[in-house]
């Protein structure tokens, strides 16, 4: 691995879960499994998509906030053990990016369609009463029909004790729609690009976003994820 080319390395990558075994480190670290998404120490690359056993302690967590599913973080690193174990400890503290891409279905959505395999996951997670969410959660459900493949749509009422427990695991307070775990998007196409953002109520001037941007985005990584 590249881990040999450097003492040190600066990762940035998303936590995408917790090693099948028992980590072997001190009981004084926390392990988590950690997808290299780029490196950025001159000389050093690593393939990304590589997964590595990233340890570090309680006091090295961002503000001392607990890191979860999706965070994206940048780290200060060194190997350790025997050559190709896959681990790195971390050797300050780490940063949280924000939220890596990483397709993490969840349960309990009061509609979920479209392939287990799909390479898009969209979760809405929203009260559903209101008119300007039920705009989203149609064109939503239309876009499950048209890609049943390629895009699997999960809707979630936040209404509902199944969407208020997804929310929490998702560590989210208001209503939100996730592309592969992620809400801020630059849409580029004809004219400037544009920053969207997925959250809090949609389709008023003051708005984030529109129903239609969600569509766009979903489009803008279908072309990016099957070329």
């Amino acid at each position: 691995m590249v881990m040999q080319v450097a003492a040190v390395l600066v990762l940035v990558g998303t936590i995408v879960g917790r090693p099948a075994t028992p980590p072997t480190a001190p009981a004084a670290y926390v392990e988590v499994s950690l997808r290299i998404d780029a490196v950025e120490t001159p000389g050093a690359s690593v393939d990304p998509g590589t997964v590595v056993a990233l340890r570090y302690r309680p006091d090295q967590i961002p503000e001392r906030t607990p890191l979860g599913l999706g965070d994206q973080i940048r780290a200060n690193v060194r190997p350790e053990g025997e050559a190709g174990e896959e681990v790195v400890v971390a050797t300050q503290a780490l940063e949280l990016v924000g939220r890596g891409e990483f397709v993490n279905p969840g349960e309990g959505a009061m509609f979920d369609q479209g392939s287990p395999q799909a390479k898009v996951l969209v979760k809405m997670l929203a009260p559903l009463a209101p008119a300007c969410h039920q705009d989203t959660a149609r064109v939503l459900r239309e876009l499950a029909a048209r890609e049943p493949e390629r895009v699997r749509v999960q809707i979630f009422d936040l209404s509902d004790p199944a969407g208020r427990q997804e929310a929490n695991r998702e560590r989210l307070h208001c209503a939100t729609v996730l592309v592969n775990n992620r809400y801020q998007f630059t849409l580029s196409g004809a004219g400037e690009p544009r920053e969207v953002q997925l959250y809090r109520r949609p389709n008023y001037p003051n708005s984030n976003y529109n129903s239609q941007d969600v569509i766009a985005v979903v489009e803008q990584e279908l072309r990016r994820l099957y070329p």
